[in-house]
């Protein structure tokens, strides 16, 4: 027996979730979520839950602003493991410090304390103070946001799937694979999966890594690169060290950009990041080594000590998850281009738990108000709309990629050089 939907959401992550219940608000449609496993058991799960300011570009300036007013939303009322932890900013020898003005504060930050752009600028002896574990060598200061933090994204995923069934209209179903999209004509007309077929009205892609594989499917081809991600833990908590904020070295490990942030527990987190996709990352995500690389570790162990005082601490080995990358490091948000009932909303690029939001209310505009802008009065206080046609899928055959604005003022660990020179 067939069963109906009015809205077919393949992929029970953070973005399907939050985009099941965004349209569960705007819409009276029944809603059936696919979800191939347990909750949060790809990239969601795997992620840092890092709540912070991605300011590459406009687009992410909006996603970054809505993700934090729905995360201040949801701890007014519910517990998510939001740990308010601060990111950090060093500035070595070599950089502009004081830091500049970000101009992205100056357009989208409210002057108030609890602003995700507030920042305080430390001087030399005040951050070392704060920071004792930051060897002095070539610092100059810091900058510490102290809005920004994590949540925990299990919780977070959770909820998001508590609220949208209680809606009514949502029916979540984990464990529960699409194996074949049927269509008729341009359309898809049928999801068939471990547990039978469903008539759909419009089908939202929202696999993550799978994304790529989820349009093949439907015979389309999506410019998503799925790639693994490395991260090792550290004993902090053997240095008397209770927690860390979001931060990082000028230094790579292995050609690689690393962040570091506490954990609950007294521990700390090390993970890769890069931007865009990257050469010698790529995996199929149904076959990618889980677990760190034998020697990650102990090359991130060699290179953070250089800069950090972390005699006791061991490294660890973590887990390894995979992200969905783009060639220009945007997400692919928009209709499919020959397929007119399938939409993408894939290709974070890491940056999921911060713009969730973000991608949720632009699937709301183009699937249901039919718009190609999203409005941010509601977080700003003021008219402003922000156009998301350029995160159409169709631009990388179009060789319409998006670029990022530059920042200066903000290190950054793409731009991390070897100990022996200065930072860019």
């Amino acid at each position: 027996m067939t069963a109906n939907a009015d809205i077919a959401v393949i992929g029970g992550g953070v973005i399907g979730l939050s985009a099941a219940y965004e349209l569960a608000q705007a819409t009276s449609a029944r809603i059936v979520v696919f979800d191939k496993s347990v909750p949060a058991s790809g990239t969601t799960g795997g992620s840092a839950g890092v709540l912070c300011l991605c300011d590459f570009h406009d687009i992410y300036a909006a996603y970054t602003l809505l993700g934090d007013a729905r995360v201040r939303e949801l701890r007014r009322r519910y517990d998510i493991g939001f740990h308010p932890w601060g990111s950090l900013a060093v500035y070595y020898e070599g950089n502009t410090f004081p830091p500049l003005q970000d101009p992205f504060a100056t357009r989208f930050g409210p002057d108030r304390p609890d602003s995700l752009y507030h920042r305080e600028v430390l001087d030399r002896d005040e951050l070392l103070r704060r920071f004792p574990w930051i060897k002095p060598d070539r610092v100059l200061g810091g900058a510490v946001y102290p809005n920004h933090g994590f949540v925990n994204p299990y919780r977070l995923v959770n909820l998001y799937e508590r609220l949208a069934v209680d809606t009514g209209r949502v029916e979540v179903l984990h464990g529960t694979p699409v194996l074949q999209l049927r269509t008729d004509g341009d359309r898809i007309a049928t999801v068939v999966t471990r547990r039978g077929a469903w008539n759909v009205g419009e089908v939202l892609n929202a696999g993550g890594p799978w994304g790529a594989k989820v349009a093949a499917l439907a015979g389309r081809k999506l410019a998503l690169t799925p790639q693994r991600i490395q991260v090792c833990v550290a004993t902090a908590f053997d240095d008397g060290i209770e927690s860390g904020p979001l931060t990082g070295v000028p230094e790579q490990v292995r050609g690689e950009g690393v962040w570091c942030r506490g954990e609950e527990g007294g521990t700390f987190l090390f993970g890769q990041h890069h931007h865009m996709t990257k050469p010698g990352f790529t995996v199929d995500p149904d076959n990618a080594n889980r677990v760190n690389d034998d020697d990650y570790p102990a090359d991130v162990a060699d290179v953070y000590r250089r800069y950090w005082h972390l005699p006791k601490s061991e490294f660890l080995n973590g887990w390894c998850c995979v992200y969905g990358t783009t060639e220009d490091g945007f997400p692919i948000v928009s209709r499919d281009g020959v397929v007119r009932n399938l939409w993408h909303a894939v290709g974070m690029n890491g940056h999921g738990i911060t713009c969730h939001a973000g991608v949720a209310r632009t699937i709301r505009a183009l699937m249901v108000e039919g718009r190609g802008d999203i409005d941010l009065s509601d977080v700003l206080g003021r008219p402003e709309r922000i156009d998301i046609t350029p995160l159409d899928a169709g631009r990388f055959e179009r060789g319409e990629l998006i670029a990022f604005h530059d920042r200066p003022e903000v290190p950054d660990l793409e731009r991390a050089v070897p100990a022996a020179s200065p930072e860019d």
